[in-house]
């Protein structure tokens, strides 16, 4: 299991999603707000803050994500093809 900030998460948001999609447990905090990226426990909204899904969504989304939109969407479409076969 991991655990980090929020902020130490922010520069390394794909690796942890890569991370949790092999089964580790990851745990992103802000003060006293947990949340647990797993594949086995989604995000549940109705239980997660909705501050800390915001901030996490700015950071996948920010300046510091690895890909752009348009190389996200271009892999998005591709494993979509691929599925389609």
């Amino acid at each position: 299991m991991k655990a980090l900030s929020v902020k130490e998460a922010q520069g390394q948001l794909g690796q942890l999603i890569a991370d949790a999609y092999r089964g580790e447990t990851i745990v992103l905090t802000d003060g006293d707000k947990k949340v647990t990226l797993s594949v086995e426990a989604p995000m549940d909204p109705e239980e997660d803050s909705p501050e800390l899904e915001a901030e996490l969504l700015k950071a996948v989304n920010g300046p510091h994500s690895p890909y752009s939109s348009e190389e996200m969407r271009a892999a998005c479409d591709r494993i979509i093809r691929e599925k389609r076969g």
